[in-house]
């Protein structure tokens, strides 16, 4: 049986260990099952700081958490927001291409996505100053990193499971490697030519 002791101090386990800016998709789906264990182990520390309180290991958890979700979470947002998004929004204004009821769909969880990126950021701002000065408001600390694991798993789930799908589909393999080019540019990441 594992320990709490073991969850807190785990690393994620990437199952994606092809991800690359030559194929984006798999770069925002390996973000995804970090952003999936790092909330889920959030929620986890906050339970254990209500029972036993601060120590050196659970700074220590909150410390990675908190790096991640201070440096990778928002380059995550921008890779959708500055790339992604916006290729499947082109699609719908291309006069080559069909607009259905799945397009138009695809377009109200884009709009719908980036307005959760901001009510999660809006989030994740609460719970790391809670963090950050090792606050002994544990309750309100619980409840944030319920709602924070809650809200990441079901936007991730919805990303997963419906945009990157439709964007695999309808997104050619040229424009996702001028795509993963462009994210790794802004990133300030160097890879061979497209």
């Amino acid at each position: 049986m594992i320990t709490i002791k073991q969850l807190l101090t785990q690393t994620p386990q990437n199952k994606n260990h092809g991800a690359s800016f030559e194929d984006p998709l798999s770069l925002l789906d390996s973000c995804h099952e970090k952003i999936i264990n790092f909330s889920s182990t959030l929620y986890k520390l906050s339970k254990k700081l209500h029972q036993d309180g601060w120590s050196d290991e659970l700074i220590n958890t909150a410390q990675n958490i908190s790096r991640y979700f201070n440096v990778a979470g928002p380059e995550h947002h921008l890779d959708e927001e500055q790339h992604l998004f916006p290729a499947l929004i082109t699609l719908n204004i291309n006069k080559d291409f069909v607009q259905n009821e799945e397009s138009t769909e695809v377009i109200s969880l884009i709009n719908q996505m980036i307005k959760e990126h901001v009510e999660s950021d809006a989030l994740w701002e609460k719970i790391n100053l809670l963090l950050e000065t090792q606050s002994k408001d544990f309750k309100q600390l619980e409840s944030l990193a319920e709602e924070f694991e809650s809200s990441m798993h079901e936007h991730a789930d919805i990303e997963n499971k419906v945009i990157f799908p439709y964007a695999k589909e309808k997104i050619s393999k040229e424009d996702f490697k001028i795509m993963g080019a462009a994210i790794a540019k802004r990133r300030g990441v160097k890879i061979s030519k497209v």
